[in-house]
């Protein structure tokens, strides 16, 4: 068994969720201020997270039995009572109690402020502005908060791309892919391949943000959400184990055949036109001609990658919601754009990976 050191530099931002919620209920967001090393002040746009039950144990009586009444209220807006609540009288508790900070990108706070304002004058729409800024979470570690790509998203990416290999190595023939790659057994060529779980030593690795979906070869702009992401040039570290038949440069190699010409497809302005007139710039002149080293190759990792980058060349049947219904394509026809603080978009998921072998931990 061979061992490796696997560096993953986020190309763009990523979310790989946990199917959890900051709730409106349990965070704030405020200006932070921060001394720099001149003793100026910088400000930046962040959520605070903090716990319930230690916020209702800081309350004085009278308060506590204020909370009770909102808590205990039935009606549909009670949710929106309680933020409320915290957010016109208690916020400077609430970020004293906050165990968590994150960045938070200028229009998801923008607009924060603005439609909390909104619903306090129109009454009976509270609960689906409430709704709007249930944000979902990016994964970490939750005793330490520290974010993590999970070895098993990192795992599930690479074996997408080998057993697209597979698949045209076997002559297209995907029921010898299964029995090699996806049947429960001790010759299922992917229990020769371990990973852990890739950690930063980060701090504030990730940011609130806004993600649109926009039509890739038509102008139009379709729904939006808010996510945690992992930030761009975020770096993470973890440790592969790899077991003979596999071998680790052949399955870099798969990754590169697999994710690098929908990499570049994004680059190009007859199939990509919209998406290509929408991304930052800066990312197309430096990712346009990009070619990775011979000891890198790319992945897509987390949610909103897209089908092509979750499924074979060659069995695609990605399922298109159309007027008529449903149809199945070889491409998607959208892309998830990430919103940065210039009002340029950049795509999710991408993730450059680096390896090298560590040659005294190699073992039999």
């Amino acid at each position: 068994m061979k061992t490796y050191h696997l560096k993953l530099t986020a190309l763009s931002p990523i979310h790989i969720g946990t199917g959890q919620d900051y709730e409106p209920t349990n965070y704030v967001m405020d200006i932070f201020r921060a001394k720099t090393h001149d003793e100026s002040t910088k400000k930046y746009k962040m959520l605070f997270e903090f716990d319930e039950i230690e916020f209702y144990k800081s309350l004085n009586e009278d308060e506590k039995k204020e909370f009770k009444r909102l808590a205990n209220n039935d009606s549909p807006c009670a949710r929106f009572q309680i933020y409320r609540f915290i957010h016109e009288k208690h916020k400077s508790l609430a970020r004293k109690l906050a165990f968590k900070k994150v960045a938070v990108i200028d229009d998801v706070y923008e607009k924060y402020q603005e439609d909390i304002g909104k619903a306090v004058n129109n009454e009976g729409k509270e609960n689906r502005i409430f709704d709007q800024f249930m944000i979902a979470r990016t994964y970490a570690v939750p005793s330490t908060h520290r974010l993590v790509l999970p070895g098993s998203s990192i795992k599930g990416s690479i074996s997408t791309a080998y057993q697209e290999q597979l698949y045209k190595q076997n002559g297209r023939d995907y029921e010898a892919v299964k029995r090699q790659m996806l049947t429960p057994c001790n010759e299922n060529l992917f229990k020769n391949f371990l990973i852990s779980d890739a950690n930063t030593n980060d701090k504030q690795a990730s940011a609130i943000a806004t993600v649109v979906n926009v039509k890739r070869n038509i102008e139009r702009t379709g729904i939006s959400n808010r996510l945690e992401v992992v930030l761009t040039s975020k770096s993470f570290d973890t440790v592969v184990k790899v077991k003979e038949p596999l071998k680790f440069g052949e399955i870099a190699s798969s990754c590169n055949e697999h994710y690098l010409p929908i990499f570049r497809s994004m680059f190009n302005d007859k199939t990509d036109s919209n998406t290509l007139r929408e991304i930052n710039f800066g990312f197309v002149q430096q990712y346009k001609n990009y070619q990775p080293k011979s000891n890198q190759f790319l992945l897509r990792i987390g949610h909103h990658s897209g089908g092509r980058a979750t499924s074979i060349d060659g069995m695609r049947e990605i399922k298109i919601k159309t007027q008529k219904g449903y149809e199945t394509r070889k491409e998607e026809t959208t892309i998830w754009l990430y919103k940065g603080n210039n009002g340029k978009f950049l795509p999710l998921g991408w993730v450059l990976c680096e390896y090298k072998e560590i040659i005294n931990e190699n073992i039999d």
